[in-house]
């Protein structure tokens, strides 16, 4: 299966099709497409140019490279010295086209329809899809096809584990590690900036992508669709330049926002190890900032960006390539309320517990031991037990303790989550929840761990 655009005229079904994969010689042009794992197997999608002519009977069409990404403003156009492989020509058996939210099929597609098609086997992105007039006219396939894509590599990876906590298969369904390579495997197809490796753990694999808001996207698609999976927190990928110095992806940043939130959003991204590059007022009380940063240092933003200037902020960003490495970004300044219990939060337990942290969790929510359930006021980890109940005498109500005075517990969305947690901390996802929890569960192997890790440093 394609999907491409159609620029010019129409394709029909029963239509005959050639598919012609475009090479830069000797490396003449720098495409990723050819060499990043995954795009082998992804599905050719792009751009068609047709015109069926009724008088003649013959067809002119042709599937080309996205037009969402399109050919590098540097790079070679069609004829620049390309090299083109033309395939055995196939027929198309279908085509959909969407309309809302729905594929539909049909018959015959003009130009300017996006449409995915049935027919050619072995369909890559970058690949062109032509009538054989077309390859057979003066010029070649060259001068029909487009120039190969350039796929920008990831930035960003994390680990995709499998639920191993107590709570498994409640909400959804408890995904094996071969069901989570097998989704991944699947995303691979149609996702071609997403990369997997398989290290040789046994709980889970490698996923690297685009960028936090890149691998989120597939978290919370693979969440609607009932899996339960744990995520560790998102690190960046680095490279070392010829005399070894560290380098790490960097980021244009636009922000658009009122003049009154100026101050704030520099401070914040200042923290971050942005710098800024400009500031433009518009005249109409919003300012535009300009920031060169590091991908890491977007990490998390994007949620209290919006919580910061009452989601009348808009900010975009690109990647430009890789900087020197700009230093390490201030940690997390709290330390995590761990429940070393499970059952069900009690009241009377919160309501001690709100005076030394910020609460994640609401009375009669189930908790399990491992399960970080707030946010610490100091720097270190507490203990806590969440489920402990006040003792009531026979001449105190039993329902007393629903009467205390608890705050509101802070919800925690993906995104923030995914900023929030520490190296040795895991997000939990499930269809109904978004949890918090230590890698290591046991109270007591965390403890031995720490002692052992004191030991050997």
């Amino acid at each position: 299966i394609g999907c491409g655009r159609v620029l010019e005229g129409r394709l029909k079904v029963g239509d005959e099709l050639r598919r012609i994969v475009t090479r830069c010689p000797a490396g003449a042009c720098a495409s990723k497409a050819d060499t990043a794992p995954g795009a082998s197997t992804a599905m050719g999608a792009g751009a068609m140019r047709g015109a069926t002519d009724d008088t003649t009977g013959g067809a002119d069409y042709g599937v080309d490279a996205p037009a969402t990404h399109g050919p590098s403003p540097n790079g070679p156009r069609p004829g620049a010295g390309l090299e083109a492989v033309v395939a055995e020509a196939a027929r198309v058996t279908h085509l959909w086209v969407t309309r809302g939210l729905e594929n539909r099929e049909v018959g015959e597609v003009a130009a300017g329809d996006i449409v995915w098609l049935a027919g050619p086997e072995d369909i890559t992105l970058g690949d062109t899809l032509a009538a054989p007039g077309l390859v057979e006219a003066p010029g070649g396939a060259a001068a029909v096809a487009l120039p190969p894509l350039e796929i920008e590599e990831p930035t960003v990876s994390m680990f995709f584990l499998v639920n191993n906590g107590p709570f498994a298969g409640r909400d959804g369904r408890a995904a094996t590690l071969r069901q989570i390579k097998d989704r991944l495997e699947r995303e691979l197809r149609v996702n071609v900036a997403l990369r997997m490796e398989d290290l040789g753990r046994p709980d889970g694999v490698k996923v690297s992508g685009r960028g936090e808001l890149h691998l989120a996207i597939l978290i919370e698609e693979m969440r609607r669709e009932g899996f339960e999976l744990c995520v560790s927190r998102p690190e960046v990928i680095t490279h070392r330049d010829e005399h070894g110095k560290l380098l790490e992806p960097m980021e244009h940043l636009v922000v658009d926002a009122p003049e009154e939130f100026q101050g704030a959003i520099i401070r914040e991204l200042s923290s971050r190890k942005g710098g800024l590059l400009g500031v433009e007022a518009t005249g109409t009380g919003v300012v535009r900032l300009e920031f060169s940063i590091p991908t890491r240092g977007l990490i998390g933003y994007r949620s209290s960006f919006l919580t910061e200037t009452r989601g009348l902020g808009v900010m975009s960003s690109r990647f430009t390539g890789y900087g020197p490495w700009r230093g390490e970004l201030p940690g997390r300044e709290r330390g995590s309320l761990v429940s070393q219990a499970a059952g069900e939060a009690a009241s009377y337990s919160l309501e001690n517990l709100q005076q030394r942290a910020t609460l994640f969790v609401s009375p009669m929510d189930p908790v399990y031991e491992g399960m970080i359930v707030g946010e610490n006021a100091r720097a270190d980890d507490m203990l806590c037990n969440p489920t402990k109940r006040k003792q009531l005498g026979n001449y105190r109500s039993s329902t007393k303790e629903i009467d205390a005075g608890l705050k509101v517990p802070r919800t925690l969305t993906l995104e923030r989550a995914l900023e929030w947690i520490a190296d040795d901390e895991l997000v939990e996802v499930t269809p109904k929840n978004v949890r918090v929890r230590k890698a290591v569960l046991s109270t007591e192997l965390r403890k031995k761990a720490g002692k052992k890790a004191t030991t050997d440093g």
